[in-house]
């Protein structure tokens, strides 16, 4: 209502502008188109100034606004019947001016105003003309010959046509009013649900691509953006063959079944895609193109190929521990047997010599083979509530004195306290004692040894982490340390991450390295909270 408020307003005061202008130009030509003086006509123009300035300033002030659209209409009535009356009354030519302030009242309060104006203006020149016939007011202009016939004919055209003026304008204002409201409403519910199917599309987790009718890309959601790790902007109204290029023909004939595809990403990460492809149509049910669903499952085929990995090892380590314990049993005797031979007193240097190599190495593969099988075959868990702070300071403690410590090594603890987990303490001590041990051997026997312990995902995970100084792990390793037998270490025997690997996973847990090459490495530990 303001706004149509003040766009009357504002054609009010033009309309009035030019009236006047108009009169302003036939006085200075010397035209006469009144029967009056032109100074009542200017009065009459300053009126209609007078009451559009008030109306103006009264409609922020006044809360009911249709009664002072009634107020104005009926002004304006009086004015035009004042300029009527002095450019010739019955005769005049600005009668129009009646059907404009019907117009007005229609267009702003429907049928109701419309009515109202045409009551109003009928009124106000039925009684000019009954008082110019009845000699009531002086006639400015020369009195034409109206009979009583004549006069109800001008009369009921005149009402007629204000009648039809203000019902009509009122009935399209209304209809106008009800098809702008309907409009506004679709708008409403158009733009609700362009909104829902964009959120929904931008939302997916999945890659949504289309491609018009000539293979060209049109659209990319913002997952798709971040799987490929494009920008649409890069693609768009590009062939999906230059993106997609095993795709071949498939695009074309559309797929029922899903496919894969290997993509190979900007900064050079080769990812495995999972499509499928199905016919885009428009409400008509017209195709318009084809639509492309992906997701990356490289992720998925790692965990599948390291379920194959772990099938595989589990079953080749229970045919080795079976080996395993095969060999034991005679390299025990065969120990046995060299440590008898060497009390002989009989035997020479060299001999002796070589026994001891024996006996070292006998040793060594013993040990080989107890941790081959405490990776094969781990032993139960005895689980119970272990203070994770506790057990990181007793096994320091033990570690700090042993041969492997150096006084080269500074030692660094954050850690939050009374915080517990259900574990077999014995087992994580051994997962502690090769995580240390790797680090001193990374730093060379100088450099700093830090460990953190705290809490994360509102309390039910707990994060160990031990990180060193030392000499890092390469890239082209980072992803096979964990493997049985790889190592880098000269003697090594390849198998303690792995089976620190092996016991942090049987508790439910999951370890993790991040390194840099000549700045160390850091083993970071994830275990249910108790």
């Amino acid at each position: 209502m303001q706004q149509r408020l003040k766009k009357l307003i504002l054609y009010r005061l033009i309309l009035t502008t030019v009236t006047f202008l108009m009169g302003l130009l036939f006085q200075l030509q010397g035209i006469s188109a009144m029967w009056g003086p032109y100074a009542l006509f200017y009065f009459l123009i300053f009126l209609i100034y007078a009451t559009t300035i008030i109306f103006a300033l009264l409609i922020r002030k006044v809360k009911d606004v249709t009664f002072m659209i009634y107020v104005q209409t009926t002004a304006d009535a009086l004015i035009i019947t004042g300029i009527i009356y002095i450019t010739g009354g019955g005769s005049s030519v600005f009668f129009p001016l009646y059907i404009l302030a019907v117009l007005q009242a229609g267009v702003m309060l429907e049928k109701k105003g419309g009515l109202m104006a045409a009551s109003v203006c009928s009124i106000c020149y039925g009684l000019l003309l009954n008082m110019e016939s009845l000699w009531v007011i002086p006639s400015l202009s020369p009195r034409l010959p109206y009979n009583s016939v004549v006069m109800l004919y001008k009369l009921f055209l005149a009402f007629l046509a204000f009648y039809l003026s203000g019902y009509l304008t009122g009935y399209l204002a209304e209809e106008a009013r009800r098809r702008g409201g309907e409009l506004t409403k679709t708008k409403e519910d158009y733009s609700r649900l362009e909104a829902f199917n964009r959120d929904v599309i931008q939302s997916m987790q999945s890659g949504l691509m289309t491609v018009n009718l000539k293979e060209r890309i049109s659209f990319l959601n913002k997952a798709g953006e971040k799987i490929l790790g494009i920008a649409i902007s890069q693609f768009r109204d590009r062939l999906i063959h230059d993106l997609f290029r095993e795709l071949k023909d498939n695009v074309h004939e559309g797929l029922n079944s899903r496919t894969e595809i290997t993509f190979a990403k900007p900064d050079g990460e080769e990812i495995r895609l999972g499509l499928s492809i199905s016919s885009l149509k428009d409400h008509r049910g017209n195709k318009v193109g084809q639509i492309i669903i992906f997701q990356d499952l490289t992720h998925i085929k790692e965990m599948e190929e390291s379920m194959k990995k772990s099938e595989m090892m589990a079953t080749i380590g229970q045919l080795a521990a079976g080996i395993a314990h095969e060999i034991r049993n005679p390299l025990a005797s065969i120990s046995g047997a060299i440590q008898l031979l060497k009390e002989e007193k009989e035997a020479g240097e060299s001999t002796q010599r070589l026994m001891e190599i024996i006996l070292a190495e006998s040793g060594r593969l013993n040990r080989l083979i107890t941790d081959f099988l405490l990776y094969a075959q781990p032993p139960k868990l005895n689980k119970k509530k272990v203070d994770i702070g506790t057990l990181v300071d007793n096994t320091l403690e033990v570690f700090s004195r042993s041969p492997q410590w150096t006084k080269g090594i500074t030692l660094a603890k954050r850690m939050e306290p009374n915080i517990t987990i259900s574990a077999d303490p014995q087992q994580l001590e051994q997962v502690l004692w090769n995580l240390f041990i790797n680090a001193v051997d990374a730093m060379g026997g100088k450099g700093m040894l830090e460990v953190k312990v705290h809490k994360e995902g509102k309390g039910r995970m707990v994060t160990l982490a031990v990180s060193d100084t030392g000499k890092g792990i390469s890239a082209k390793d980072i992803n096979k340390i964990f493997d049985p037998f790889f190592t880098t270490k000269e003697g090594g025997s390849g198998l303690g991450l792995s089976i620190v690997h092996k016991i942090v996973e049987i508790h439910g847990g999951h370890i993790s390295a991040e390194s840099r090459p000549h700045h160390g490495t850091t083993f970071t530990l994830t275990l249910p909270a108790s």
